[in-house]
């Protein structure tokens, strides 16, 4: 099974053989716990960040914790990511930010958090509705890992055959938009079983993202990452680990007042 981390940290280091130490000094590291619900048709989230900054600046949610931190400025990013922890990928994704990608679309969000709540999940849905277009003669089966309530919703509009599973023990059985939220150890048969996987980038994070990839290979699901963690990996996950589409949201998201961007990458076909 490929080692999607260490895939990630060799492809970085090997596009930066020739950058400046300093291209790999660690600047600045972030901490930041979270409650948000950005709209009554969305389930509260509780998680905590991390943001690492070299050159660019990366992410990486956790739902356990590393007890390092502002210790590790001024360290060498080379070092922290010999091992995969929270801060380690949110370090590999900072070196990623500052390296050259092309993506297929760049969306500007602008406003508050409520308006760009809805501008996301449509992005994140037109990608997933392009994907689904070559299923025909029944409806299509979509199961979306690590939940977001409003594109559970939005997705049944569509009419869609949903179903959903998390880790989070608090919405584990629970019932959101009518679609029952299934224990994430369900997540790969569900993924086996769907024509489609909306998949969160925090399965990274979670030690669930191998095993997603390789079942999605297996039974034919298409796969797409909607990634606030680790989200400068989406074009080398469409282009290196072989997911079909990948909806990146580099640091600052939705969630805060202002200015988000969202880049959208695919996999080539051929």
């Amino acid at each position: 099974m490929t080692d999607i981390f260490g895939v990630l940290r060799e492809r970085a280091l090997e596009r930066m053989a020739n950058a400046p130490p300093e291209d790999f000094l660690v600047r600045g590291i972030w901490k930041v716990e979270l409650a948000f619900k950005p709209n009554p048709a969305e389930r509260t989230f509780y998680y905590t960040f991390w943001i690492a900054m070299t050159k660019g600046q990366g992410c990486c949610y956790c739902i356990g914790d590393d007890p390092r931190g502002r210790e590790l400025v001024g360290r060498d990013a080379r070092e922290l990511i010999k091992e995969k922890t929270c801060i380690s990928i949110a370090a590999l994704d900072s070196l990623y930010a500052s390296l050259p990608r092309q993506p297929v679309a760049v969306h500007e969000l602008k406003g508050n958090s409520i308006d760009k709540t809805k501008a996301r999940t449509a992005i994140i849905l037109a990608e997933a509705e392009r994907l689904l277009a070559g299923v025909s003669g029944r409806c299509p089966r979509v199961v979306n890992v690590g939940v977001v309530g409003n594109l559970l919703r939005d997705l049944r509009v569509k009419g869609y055959d949903v179903c959903a599973s998390d880790m989070e023990r608090d919405i584990i059985g629970s019932t959101v938009h009518g679609i029952e939220i299934q224990d994430g150890t369900r997540t790969f048969d569900l993924v086996g079983q769907s024509d489609l996987a909306i998949v969160t980038g925090m399965t990274i994070a979670t030690d669930s993202l191998e095993l997603i990839v390789a079942e999605a290979k297996k039974a034919g699901t298409k796969l797409l990452v909607f990634a606030e963690t680790g989200a400068n990996f989406g074009e080398e996950y469409c282009r290196t680990i072989g997911i079909d589409a990948a909806v990146s949201e580099p640091f600052p998201f939705y969630i805060f007042q202002g200015a988000s961007t969202i880049e959208v990458y695919r996999k080539e076909q051929g």
